[in-house]
């Protein structure tokens, strides 16, 4: 049984810019206790995963890694290290205080492919190539140089092209040549709100009016940006959080049900069972015997 809620990592405040690179291997998981259990970190991630083959976990998706390659972890999301293989890799971590400048460096972090999944499963994984490593190179060089007025700039500068380096190498990722403009900010400002308001807010027509548009024209937008209809995209964003906290929270399943917002807890269980096939208790006790918690 697990004896604590999910670790929530807050980014180390001794340190003056909001950016850290760190080498990481086996022994450094099993000695930190931080890393030892699942976590939750109030920051963005880029691993490099230079040696070895582990599974990393990201939000209950098992993440086979090849050595030299890059997966994209965004914030706040749930992450557990493989403690059984042997791998040697570097993590970059950085805030959104510290990348972001403007409105448009916030909207770029929220709609970015590299650390969005958009409601899917699918999580960012990127062979390094020779330009990304003289990005990274760049980054941990200026990292270790003695802090002045240059050196945010320099590390902040280095990042963003890192990033956009790494968007081109695998593509939007979330629309084609003929998606409609409109659709797509309909489309991503929805997907903000629901990171806001899923827990209180299931009735799409919530969304719909914070938006100022029709249902239907809502419906227009999720479908041909992720061929999904808002309430999946509801449903899917509610029951993500339901298995984090199910999976590594220790509060009953009734707790957990109030704390998405649902007043019954047979709502919930009925809710859970529609969607796993499985009550949400059962969920927990199959995951965690497979899982060896």
């Amino acid at each position: 049984m697990l004896s604590q809620k999910i670790r929530s990592l807050q980014f180390d405040d001794k340190i003056s810019i909001g950016m850290e690179i760190i080498p990481i291997d086996r022994n450094y998981v099993a000695k930190s206790a931080n890393l030892t259990t699942a976590h939750r970190a109030s920051f963005y991630c880029v691993l490099w995963f230079q040696e070895g083959n582990p599974t990393h976990q990201v939000d209950f998706t098992p993440i086979k890694v090849q050595p030299e390659s890059l997966l994209f972890v965004g914030k706040d999301s749930v992450q557990f290290f493989d403690q059984e293989k042997n791998f040697k890799a570097k993590v970059l971590l950085f805030t959104d205080a510290f990348f972001c400048r403007n409105d448009d460096d916030v909207k770029y972090l929220n709609r970015t492919p590299l650390f969005q999944s958009f409601g899917c499963s699918q999580h960012c994984t990127l062979s390094v190539s020779e330009e990304l490593k003289t990005l990274w190179t760049f980054m941990e060089r200026e990292d270790k140089t003695p802090h002045d007025r240059f050196k945010p700039i320099l590390l902040r500068n280095y990042l963003e092209s890192f990033l956009l380096q790494a968007e081109r190498a695998i593509g939007d990722g979330i629309s084609s040549p003929s998606t409609n403009e409109i659709y797509k900010e309909i489309f991503f400002d929805f997907n903000k709100l629901v990171e806001e308001h899923f827990k209180e807010q299931k009735p799409v027509s919530y969304y719909s009016e914070q938006l100022y548009v029709s249902p239907k024209v809502l419906s227009r937008a999720t479908r041909q940006l992720t061929g999904k209809t808002p309430k999946r995209i509801l449903d899917e964003r509610m029951l993500l959080e339901a298995k984090r906290l199910l999976m590594y929270d220790i509060s009953t399943g009734k707790e957990i049900g109030y704390s998405l917002g649902f007043t019954e807890p047979t709502n919930f269980i009925k809710f859970f069972r529609k969607h796993t096939g499985k009550t949400p208790l059962a969920f927990r006790a199959y995951y965690r015997q497979t899982m060896g918690m």
